[in-house]
């Protein structure tokens, strides 16, 4: 008993530790009456750990990336969701995708997806297959080699993972930078010409923009393509705008750079300051200079709207990319530090304005008008500053894409209309190709052809959609484009696929349909669950067919979890049910075991 009673004072200690010793995060603030204590914490959550990155916020939930290996989340009234283990210390980003995955980055060099439940879906070196799975040459995943790593790149995540309009993620370590779909296939990589030192960040065509160490804007695009011009010096900040990208210079000069590398950039009054960061929302953008001061321009007409003072105090912030976030939203615009936040309205009426004391990073602000603090005392700390609530427009998870990539949809491809390529043998050459690209990881520049080759290819059961006809291509080919549409993993092709599953006639293409749809893994409009949920009640029933469905919904139910899964659990107990065939009632039953 005595030596139990020693842990438990132990444990105690080390856990009440950092409280005593680090003191608790302090905030003041200036609000207007209806705000009037929102300086006191409207609640706190014990983390157990330091916050090292910006909370997340997305879809009700708010994570945190902890020094100790932990990344947990919480509801935003500070219930406890989940709390995962990375078994290794991680970098200090977490990063969300539209369905919720954490993706997030291990010292060691792994990079490991988490399902909005806290559940792990895969890891795997950048370079390599994830584990679990296999390529589309049948080599188990996790064996490719992802090559020595050239001079001048690191093993070290330099920024945060980025999200792409279909689902994708770009992974930036040093000079190179990874693209993988949703379920951690490797789409390309590419190793840049020089080291980036702003960014990357998504652009508004959907690739990413950065600054490189010579002075050069280097803009890439969601399928690979890199394309460069000088910019004179580097920039402080780089903000995305429509139809180009603004840089930011320390001696506050602005200027607008198109995407025609050709363009001549357009000068923007100086700012008077050093810029720290800024965001730009439809023909405006917002910048915070080092002094505190926050400058409101005028895209269209090259001019300074209004500046205003935020909570920022001359030299607080020397720069970084992690010491500034800033959020414009249809509400107004907001600047968030470790020191505190500020809002503005969009005409240059300061709304709020919070000093922190104690933070461990950079906070974060809910669409609802809550700050969410790490405080270096191992608190999370949540403020009400808004009464407002964002009106965003969100599908079933988080909020939509900005775009699109055609990729659902894509121009005819370059074989198009000549019959001859819809012949076996031609197919069976380029789908070896194809297949070959997959499993290398070098599907960059050619990725809209090949799905558009193999859309064609797997669709031409369908009525066509081009204005030309073509031969309906055999069944085996059929199903093998499916299959590699599958491993494409884009997001965007998921209608096509539960359309070819409902309409195709033959059970070797549904088959292939419904595996490559839980291949991709992802369907936030449930989609291909409303097409498995009409096969399952059909009156013919095909046990290949509802097998492979079941399988898919099992792999969609893990990827996205709730509230996804709960219909996905629905559709597998019908599916389990004894009425249904006995390998698709195994196979149903086996999923349900697996989420439980």
């Amino acid at each position: 008993m005595v030596s139990v009673g020693k842990k438990i004072l132990s444990f105690c200690f080390l856990f009440l530790s950092p409280l005593l010793f680090l003191g608790a995060e302090t905030a003041e603030g200036v609000f207007p009456e209806e705000l009037g204590g929102a300086a006191t914490p409207v609640w706190r959550m014990a983390l157990g750990g330091a916050v090292t990155g910006v909370p997340t916020i997305q879809g009700g939930t708010v994570v945190v990336v902890l020094d100790g290996g932990h990344i947990r989340a919480y509801t935003l009234d500070g219930k406890t969701l989940w709390d995962y283990y990375a078994r290794g210390k991680l970098a200090p980003y977490v990063s969300r995708s539209r369905e919720g995955t954490c993706y997030i980055y291990r010292a060691d060099g792994k990079l490991i997806a988490v399902n909005r439940a806290g559940r792990e879906l895969w890891q795997l070196k950048p370079g390599n297959m994830p584990s679990g799975g296999t390529s589309p040459g049948g080599t188990p995943a996790g064996n490719a080699s992802a090559g020595s790593t050239p001079a001048g790149s690191t093993s070290e995540l330099s920024a945060p993972i980025l999200s792409g309009w279909d689902g994708r993620i770009f992974v930036p370590l040093g000079r190179r930078l990874y693209c993988y779909t949703a379920a951690g296939y490797h789409l390309w990589k590419i190793e840049l010409p020089h080291a980036p030192v702003l960014g990357p960040v998504l652009d508004r065509s959907g690739g990413l923009v950065m600054a490189l160490e010579n002075g050069d804007l280097a803009a890439l695009s969601h399928s690979g393509a890199l394309s460069t011009r000088p910019l004179g010096e580097v920039p402080s900040a780089l903000v995305p705008v429509d139809g180009g990208v603004l840089a930011l210079f320390k001696n506050g000069d602005v200027r607008l750079f198109g995407q025609a590398d050709g363009s001549r950039p357009a000068d923007f009054p100086n700012v008077g300051g050093t810029p720290l960061g800024g965001i730009s929302r439809g023909s405006f953008a917002a910048v915070t200079l080092s002094s505190g001061k926050l400058v409101h321009l005028s895209i269209k007409d090259r001019k300074i709207l209004w500046a205003g003072e935020s909570h920022i105090r001359n030299g607080e912030i020397s720069g970084g990319t992690d010491t500034l976030e800033m959020m414009y939203d249809e509400r107004g615009i907001y600047i968030l530090s470790r020191g505190g936040a500020s809002g503005f309205t969009p005409d240059g009426r300061r709304l709020w304005m919070l000093r922190i004391r104690g933070a461990a990073a950079v906070s974060a602000l809910s669409g609802e008008g809550t700050l969410y603090s790490g405080g270096s005392d191992w608190i999370l700390y949540a403020y009400k500053l808004e009464q407002r609530v964002l009106r965003e427009k969100n599908a079933l998870y988080g909020p939509l894409p900005e775009g699109s990539y055609g990729l659902g949809s894509p121009r005819p491809s370059p074989w198009a209309g000549y019959d001859y390529n819809y012949g076996e043998a031609i197919l069976d050459e380029k789908f070896g190709e194809i297949a070959g690209r997959i499993h290398e990881g070098n599907v960059a520049g050619n990725e809209a052809a090949y799905t558009a080759y193999l859309m064609e290819a797997a669709g031409s059961s369908m009525s066509p959609t081009a204005s030309y006809t073509r031969p309906l291509v055999h069944v085996r080919q059929r199903a093998e484009a499916v299959r590699l549409l599958g491993y494409i993993g884009s997001r965007e092709t998921v209608a096509f696929l539960a359309e070819l599953f409902t309409k195709d006639g033959d059970p070797a293409v549904k088959t292939a349909a419904a595996e490559a749809v839980g291949r991709i893994g992802v369907d936030p409009d449930g989609i291909a669950l409303r097409a498995f949920a009409a096969a399952a009640t059909a009156r013919i029933r095909e046990e290949q067919v509802l097998t492979a469905a079941a399988a898919s919904i099992g792999s969609l139910c893990r990827f996205s979890g709730p509230p996804l899964s709960e219909s996905g659990v629905r559709l597998l107990r019908l599916l389990a049910d004894d009425s249904m065939p006995a390998r698709t009632r195994t196979q149903a039953r086996r999923e349900l075991d697996v989420l439980r």
